[in-house]
């Protein structure tokens, strides 16, 4: 609460989760994304912006004092610049760029099975605070057009296996 958050990559299906429990929490979340997914990020409560060269200015009049914490979702090359606009690489975390995170310092974030914040999240599911999303679901048989699809990028939401 009362912190600035900047999601990299906030449409996707791990940013736009990002935004919604962060904006849940009570902090003010600047998400980038390309501009067709602006209105989607107003409606998760996000502040939108566009993503690559010229962030730092457009931060600059969204957040004028600055960001607290980045957390990059999108693996998209940005990872120095995300650093640099922190101002300290223990303020960045990255779920996308393991590599560039280790080099860097920043907290590389993994997937874990967490029941507190499993049950947190479905909380703030039940108050209609915080929806899931799901791009597209594909049959078991056709996993290697569900993995055609993720490499395309460019998803709001997560791409499921049925088994």
């Amino acid at each position: 609460a009362g912190r600035t958050l900047l999601v990299e990559g906030a449409a996707g299906g791990v940013g736009s989760a990002a935004v919604e429990i962060a904006v849940a929490q009570g902090a003010t979340v600047i998400g980038t994304a390309s501009e067709r997914n602006h209105e989607f990020l107003t409606a998760l409560g996000a502040v939108p912006t566009t993503y690559g060269p010229g962030l730092a200015q457009r931060l600059s009049v969204l957040a004028p004092r600055g960001v607290d914490i980045v957390l990059d979702t999108a693996a998209s090359g940005s990872l120095d610049d995300l650093v640099a606009i922190a101002g300290d690489p223990k303020r960045v975390a990255t779920v996308a760029d393991h590599a560039g995170g280790q080099r860097l310092g920043t907290h590389v974030v993994n997937a874990e099975n967490d029941s507190t914040l499993l049950s947190a999240a479905a909380e703030l599911g039940g108050q209609g605070r915080y929806t899931p999303r799901i791009e597209q679901a594909y049959p078991l048989e056709r996993i290697a057009d569900a993995h055609a699809h993720a490499q395309r990028g460019r998803t709001r939401g997560k791409i499921v296996i049925c088994i």
